[in-house]
């Protein structure tokens, strides 16, 4: 252990010297300060936060990446090429206490800037949301909506089976549609539920806003709660429900109450109408999204040092990026794969070398899509801009998957390569 902590020290110290790494250090830093002054919302409050989060957060995942994918891939290959491996190489250190202890001092570097960006883009939330520059109203609405951590909960029957058209028939004017929503325990008597829904119309030109009204009933309520709509399709629109006592079950019903113009309402997504539950603080959260980023920063790091084992440093981080580029888009990999888009290639107007190529293409890319995980179901930008409740399990999971299961094989590969390389080169 004291060998792997030592060779971790001396990473950490070389890393901190390189003046790449301070240069991206510094776009990092800079490009938090400076993004939120070129950003433009759409003039909303609501819409202004989440832009922030989305790009500030998004823009230190992307540089944090790179730096660390750049990290590790001279970890190892530059001391390689200036021939000062071989210090280590003969005292008594394995090969997987050097990639263990490489990647060690690689996590220290990753955590300390994880957590001065982390801190930045939090301040920075804070100072422009301070309770001087906005109205009680607005901060209590900002709670409420994005800074917050919220969970869904769909209809009964969605719960239940996959979304089917005919459990939800289109609600023709004058009619209504109903859903039932089973509350859980920690929806209290008091708390407030948001109510969520989005529409499409039987009429895809008609961009004016359609009237209706929203009825909701409680197992233990006493008569309706009513709200009156009026909006336009392919918008989401949300409000405040209150939570009677003792209700456990919620009665939703939508009037189609459109007379101008009268149109058929489709709610034909799966979750077009779905109850949003408060479950913790936005800080909490914040900091289980830190969490899920650094698990990712742990498996680029685990990725550029075995490609730094295994290639000079200019093609250890060019391989690295290419493989961090597929598993960022994993999922339209697959989505390409599955398609079957080499079957709709015609030969006769191809030609066979197209062909051949495209079927090259898609091998490569089952075989990609099998290595290497998809970083696009745990991304927290999908949870935290849109105030939605980012688990523990969820960041269990992308710890798992990402800094055990796939930062361990790295590290098993990594080291057998490692005894295989030829370390003792001559000078060109």
């Amino acid at each position: 252990m004291n060998r792997i902590l030592a060779i971790a020290g001396l990473t950490l110290r070389s890393a901190v010297r390189s003046k790449v790494f301070a240069l991206l250090v510094i776009l990092v830093m800079g490009g938090i300060l400076g993004l939120p002054l070129i950003m433009k919302s759409d003039g909303t409050l609501a819409g202004q936060v989440q832009l922030f989060l989305q790009y500030t957060l998004g823009l230190a995942v992307a540089l944090l990446s790179v730096m660390a994918v750049w990290a590790g891939a001279g970890a190892v290959s530059l001391e390689v090429e200036g021939r000062q491996i071989q210090l280590v190489a003969v005292k008594p250190v394995g090969a997987l206490e050097l990639w263990l202890g490489k990647w060690l001092g690689l996590m220290v570097i990753n955590i300390v800037l994880l957590a001065l960006t982390g801190a930045m883009i939090l301040g920075l939330l804070l100072w422009t949301t301070r309770p001087s520059l906005l109205s009680e109203a607005d901060r209590v609405r900002l709670r409420e909506e994005i800074l917050v951590a919220r969970s869904d909960v769909l209809p009964e029957e969605q719960g239940k089976a996959p979304l089917r058209r005919e459990r939800h028939p289109p609600v023709a004017p004058g009619k209504a549609g109903q859903w039932e929503f089973n509350l859980p325990a920690r929806a209290r008597a008091g708390d407030s539920v948001f109510l969520q829904f989005h529409f499409v119309t039987s009429r895809p030109d008609h961009p004016a806003p359609v009237a209706g009204l929203w009825l909701i009933g409680s197992d233990g309520g006493s008569g309706l709660l009513r709200y009156p709509v009026s909006g336009a399709a392919n918008q989401v629109y949300a409000f405040k429900v209150p939570v009677p006592a003792g209700a456990r079950r919620l009665n939703v019903s939508y009037l189609n109450t459109e007379e101008t113009t009268p149109v058929t309402i489709l709610f034909d997504a799966a979750d077009s109408v779905k109850l949003q539950i408060h479950e913790s603080r936005f800080e909490a959260n914040y900091l289980r999204a830190l969490l899920m980023v650094l698990a990712r920063l742990a498996f680029f790091s685990a990725l550029g040092l075995t490609a730094g084992v295994v290639f000079s440093f200019p093609v250890a981080v060019f391989v690295s990026l290419a493989l961090l580029l597929v598993s960022v888009v994993n999922r339209w990999m697959q989505q390409v794969v599955a398609g079957g888009w080499v079957d709709m290639i015609n030969e006769d107007s191809a030609g066979p070398v197209i062909r051949l190529g495209a079927k090259f293409i898609q091998v490569v890319f089952v075989a990609l899509n099998a290595l290497m995980p998809s970083l696009e179901r745990l991304d927290p930008l999908d949870f935290l801009p849109g105030g939605m409740l980012i688990s523990w399990g969820l960041v269990g999971k992308a710890w798992l998957m990402l800094a055990c299961v796939y930062a361990g094989i790295l590290a098993l590969a990594g080291a057998w390569l490692f005894r295989r390389r030829e370390l003792g080169l001559p000078a060109d």
